[in-house]
């Protein structure tokens, strides 16, 4: 598959995975401000959060490579692109979301940006930072879920399948 052709379905996909997200959120007691393409690199929605009383914006990330069957048990996460800082390093989100839609539990994990890029630098030396993307131009640190899963908010978003015809 040329590169057009997979950004495109990757992008439909990770599309398809922020309405999810945000419905997640706003059935958990948020309000969706915006789950539209935003056009730009800094977040990918907005949810307003009564808690906090005011909105927080939000990084989603759909990882559409990782199944029940095929699973390293880690996330990948984004800190450069072409040797320069992108993912982590540059959003201006609040909160970093990664959902894995085909995996069946423990498949949305959840953490404040700042203390994301924190606890990356903290634990820099037990993590593992591998090239990969799309030609491997991305450096990624993979965070074993097992092992620092009570880092993270970790919660299951169910897949539901409704038969339309009835």
């Amino acid at each position: 598959m040329d590169l057009n052709k997979k950004f495109k379905k990757d992008l439909k996909y990770g599309t398809a995975g922020e309405k999810i997200v945000a419905m997640y959120l706003s059935i958990n007691g948020m309000t969706i401000v915006n789950d539209e393409s935003t056009n730009t690199k800094d977040y990918d929605i907005i949810m307003y959060s009564p808690k906090a009383d005011k909105n927080l914006y939000m990084e989603i990330k759909t990882d559409n490579y990782v199944n029940n069957e095929k699973d390293t048990g880690n996330i990948a996460i984004e800190v450069e692109y072409k040797g320069k800082p992108s993912g982590i390093s540059v959003t201006k989100a609040d909160w970093w979301v990664y959902y894995m839609p085909e995996i069946s539990t423990n498949n949305l994990w959840m953490m404040e940006c700042d203390k994301l890029k924190r606890f990356i630098k903290e634990n820099v030396k037990d993590l593992k930072i591998v090239m990969g993307g799309d030609n491997n131009m991305s450096k990624l640190v993979l965070i074993p879920r097992k092992k620092y899963a009570q880092y993270f908010g970790v919660d299951t978003i169910k897949k539901t399948y409704w038969d339309d015809k009835k």
